[in-house]
């Protein structure tokens, strides 16, 4: 019994005694605490501008084509957007491509727009399934606006393409008339 006695008042102070000291005596970055400085219009001012003047020639190209499409001017859009292709970044050529035969269909030039898209997706740096999906789909629908020999083949290749990469969702639809 004294033995047993002299074992659990040995457990009880070690474990009274644990309880005291800290289990680990490094300084953590996540206890230090960091104050931000406080922005002064100055900065602000200073931001606003830098972020005004780092627009490329490029990005006012594609802004001024955006709004050239959204006026329905497709031609004028062409054009700002040939301008744009000759300077654009390799990661953005995709997003020109694309555009182009947008204008392009929009103006029932069906082989252009078809010519665009193929161009993007052979020719280009596509970051991701989407957009390829979203370059068939498109291409896919010129195809079937066409209504060319061979077309309704192709139309249905890219809707499989668009539909197996997510960027056409659903049931199938009225693009999928005529596929098997």
């Amino acid at each position: 019994m004294r033995y047993l006695t002299s074992l659990l008042f040995l457990v009880f102070c070690l474990s009274a005694n644990a309880q005291n000291y800290p289990k680990y005596k490094t300084t953590r970055v996540k206890d230090t605490v960091f104050t931000q400085p406080e922005k002064t219009d100055e900065i602000v001012i200073a931001e606003t501008q830098l972020a005004e003047e780092s627009k490329s020639e490029f990005e006012e190209l594609l802004e001024k084509a955006r709004q050239l499409y959204r006026d329905l001017d497709n031609e004028q859009a062409i054009d700002v957007l040939n301008q744009a292709l000759a300077i654009s970044p390799p990661d953005w050529e995709y997003v020109v491509l694309n555009f182009r035969g947008h204008c392009y269909f929009r103006l029932r030039d069906f082989d252009n727009a078809i010519n665009d898209y193929t161009k993007a997706l052979e020719e280009t740096k596509i970051p991701h399934y989407n957009a390829k999906g979203q370059l068939c789909l498109a291409r896919g629908i010129a195809y079937s606006a066409r209504g060319g020999e061979g077309d309704k083949e192709r139309k249905c290749a890219d809707i499989t393409v668009a539909r197996a990469t997510g960027a056409l969702g659903g049931d199938r639809s009225i693009l999928d008339e005529g596929c098997d």
